[in-house]
């Protein structure tokens, strides 16, 4: 058990690493008229994507290359924000937490989707619904992380920003359920 916590707090340092290299975001005006109090901004696209069993992947198996591999940068730029190509990461031993962060294409805000040991989606201080799927969220300052089981995996997905809130947890919902379709259950 003390090992366990001792990998939550590794975990969670290391997510903390790689969310204050981005920090600080500034939001741009994007040259776009807001929406008038009449009108409600339309709903993000919703994305969803049936991969057969037999193509699924293992999530623990994967290098941190393989993991920049789970998701497009154009599909993440529809799930999230436009971003960069994914950066490969790997974060303490025994077990390595293996992961690929990808930043914001302007801005700072970021998308990391990393692999945790097996039992870590119920780390999580509420519960999020990813259809078939369950897992659970954890709201920080500046990051929302959604984390969900997978075969002898947690999936993790943190979204970064300046100030999270429930755009961010929102976000990290909707590509941690597009990115667990991909993976063995």
């Amino acid at each position: 058990m003390r090992s366990r916590a001792a990998l939550l707090v590794a975990v969670l340092m290391g997510t903390g690493v790689l969310s204050a290299c981005t920090s600080g975001e500034r939001s741009a005006d994007s040259g776009e008229p807001a929406p008038s109090a009449s009108e409600t901004p339309p709903a993000p696209p919703s994305m969803t994507r049936q991969v057969p069993a037999a193509e699924r992947v293992r999530l623990d198996a994967l290098s941190a290359d393989q993991v920049c591999d789970l998701v497009s940068t154009e599909t993440l730029g529809r799930l999230a924000f436009p971003v960069q190509s994914g950066q490969p990461r790997e974060v303490g031993s025994e077990p390595p937490v293996r992961g690929c962060s990808f930043d914001a294409a302007s801005g700072t805000r970021s998308v990391l989707i990393a692999t945790q040991p097996d039992g870590f989606d119920r780390l999580g201080a509420e519960e999020v619904d990813l259809g078939k799927l369950r897992g659970s969220r954890i709201l920080h300052v500046n990051d929302c992380t959604v984390l969900v089981g997978v075969s002898r995996a947690t999936l993790q997905v943190s979204v970064t920003a300046a100030e999270a809130g429930t755009d961010q947890c929102d976000t990290a919902t909707d590509v941690a359920g597009y990115v667990a379709e991909g993976l063995v259950r």
